[in-house]
């Protein structure tokens, strides 16, 4: 039973050090490429600005984005390790694509409920989207290295 409790929780671990990295990643992501589009408006930003603005960003919009993230995850860790299970290849490349192909559905499903507009401005681009799935996938690695000794039966 010891085993069992240790094995969940060290699950659980890595679940939050990876969902903590998607969030802080993807808000700083989305933050980069709205400070891109003010400057090439014509806005003159420093690097200390650049700075102040991700950290505003990461704990104010942060956690309402780990709410979308903390349900996504879940969703696809669950499916890549089924498929893990059924297709041996690299898990860490399964979880990596799993959390690439989570903020891609996420952030489309977002769209589509709040009829149309994309409400992570940082993902308004091919490129802003790139770098939200990028987040999602460094979560998904993170999370594969981070239980890769738990997969053996318990």
């Amino acid at each position: 039973m010891r085993h069992i409790m240790r094995h969940i929780f060290l699950r659980i671990l890595a679940f939050i050090v990876s969902l903590l990295t998607a969030v802080i990643l993807a808000t700083f992501f989305s933050t980069q490429f709205i400070i891109a589009g003010l400057k090439t408006a014509g806005a003159d930003v420093s690097l200390g600005q650049r700075f102040s603005m991700s950290l505003y960003d990461i704990i104010n919009m942060g956690p309402i984005y780990a709410i979308f993230i903390t349900i996504g995850l879940p969703i696809a860790f669950l499916v890549a390790g089924l498929i893990f299970r059924k297709v041996k290849i690299k898990r860490a490349l399964i979880y990596t694509l799993a959390g690439a192909a989570c903020f891609l559905v996420m952030l489309y499903l977002m769209k589509a409920v709040f009829f149309g507009v994309p409400i992570i401005g940082g993902a308004r681009t091919p490129l802003g989207l790139m770098f939200q799935a990028l987040a999602g996938g460094i979560a998904g690695y993170i999370f594969a290295r981070l239980t890769a000794k738990l997969v053996k039966p318990i």
